[in-house]
């Protein structure tokens, strides 16, 4: 591991055609990130692959005339741009992930990262995301290393050792601190009618947004006991709860009775809350979004938020018209499991209209154009403002009459036209 002083002295080793994957979400690299702008035109042919950048992209702009920009999840660094044809879109579930890089299907040159300091043992973290960080690292590529006194130490699948780094800079900016969304009357009723749906014991696994946020809320202040937490992302929702005493994780598998996640995103004081904390163990997706591990929870719940729900009881979760919000992520790898599990629910949330409520949220068919992230049978209950649509076991007349009556009053005869 030897340390570097200036980004030029990086150059050489980026050569043209390079393939490189940036650590992700709320650990992005965000000085190397800068660096890598301020070259510009200088490194032309570089690809580099991104899982939910959460921070304004700097080299973005320089998309796709000199670099081509792979994004796993847009995330809010690349909302603004994705779709519009600079970017290279992957939809794909994030448990997939991992095996192209295992597998060889999809190649490495340079890992950046974004690492916590070494501990008593010499042994650095992945910080705040581990992801497919694992999978990418497995392939051996040269790994340069912002090495951060402020990233907080995790536990999990987060350990890396000096001899694995090739390069590294020194770097004081710490994990991206990530605003939440303000919640309002309608997400409040929302999360009500969810957490009166989450029973003792539940295994929560919980989407991002305010809607999530505002169900983590309403469970702190009235919290079912013996829950346990299996999620994609941890949140300052998450910590909250688990702050009542009652998240155990007495009802996970014996040898996962730990809080798990993949990655987290949030406040100073999640962070903080995270450093050092052995409760809670940070996970490649190839453990957290895996179909044998779901499989194994027979009390999950999956918590997620959609963008449409269309009477067939199919979800997007992903595109607005034209416009690309998401990726798959995380819900085609946990609906399903939780719909199977033999005490768990799959629970998909959404705003019955639009904000402006010109546009129903529930519609009769999902647009040619608009991806499906949830096929039909998926889903046990569907939530809006308006009450929470009961599917589990409904022949198709009976899904799209049930949804129809959670969704907007002024739009309902309309719907029920489609459905006839």
């Amino acid at each position: 591991m030897r340390q570097l002083e200036t980004f030029d002295e990086l150059l050489p080793k980026l050569a043209s055609g390079s393939k490189i994957v940036m650590h992700s979400a709320a650990a992005e690299p965000r000085w190397l990130e800068e660096q890598l702008a301020a070259e510009g035109s200088g490194l032309s042919g570089l690809e580099i692959y991104m899982m939910s950048p959460m921070a304004t992209v700097p080299f973005a702009s320089l998309a796709p005339e000199h670099l081509k920009i792979h994004a796993w999840v847009p995330g809010r660094g690349l909302r603004r741009v994705a779709g519009d044809g600079s970017i290279v879109y992957h939809r794909l579930p994030l448990s997939k992930i991992p095996d192209l890089y295992l597998s060889g299907t999809e190649r490495v040159d340079v890992l950046f990262l974004h690492l916590s300091p070494p501990d008593d043992q010499g042994q650095m973290s992945l910080g705040v995301s581990v992801d497919y960080m694992p999978a990418v690292m497995a392939c051996k590529p040269l790994i340069v290393a912002e090495i951060d006194e402020l990233m907080p130490h995790t536990f999990g699948d987060t350990c890396i050792t000096a001899d694995q780094v090739d390069f590294w800079f020194s770097a004081d900016e710490g994990a991206l601190e990530v605003t939440s969304p303000p919640i309002d009357e309608g997400e409040r009723r929302i999360a009500q009618t969810i957490a009166d749906l989450v029973v003792d014991g539940a295994i929560l696994q919980t989407g991002v947004g305010s809607i999530p946020d505002a169900m983590l809320q309403e469970l702190a202040a009235n919290p079912p006991r013996n829950l346990g937490i299996h999620t994609g992302v941890f949140t300052d929702g998450v910590a909250e709860l688990a702050s009542t005493g009652n998240v155990t994780n007495a009802t996970k598998p014996p040898h996962s009775r730990k809080m798990v996640t993949a990655m987290a995103w949030g406040s100073p004081a999640i962070y903080k809350y995270l450093d050092h904390n052995n409760d809670v163990e940070f996970r490649s997706c190839a453990f957290t979004h895996n179909a044998d591990v779901l499989r194994e929870m027979e009390h999950l719940y999956a918590i997620n938020s959609a963008l449409q729900i269309d009477l067939q009881g199919k979800a997007n979760a992903e595109q607005l018209g034209s416009r690309i919000i998401s990726a798959p992520g995380g819900l085609p790898d946990f609906a399903p499991a939780a719909r199977a599990a033999s005490k768990g629910l799959s629970i998909v949330a959404l705003r019955a209209t639009s904000r402006d409520g010109s546009k129903s949220n529930i519609v009769s068919r999902l647009a040619d154009d608009i991806p499906v992230t949830l096929p039909e049978g998926q889903i046990d209950f569907v939530v809006t403002e308006f009450g929470a649509a009961d599917l589990r076991n409904l022949p198709p007349s009976r899904v799209a009459k049930a949804l129809i009556s959670v969704s907007h009053p002024d739009f309902r005869d309309e719907l029920a036209r489609t459905a006839d």
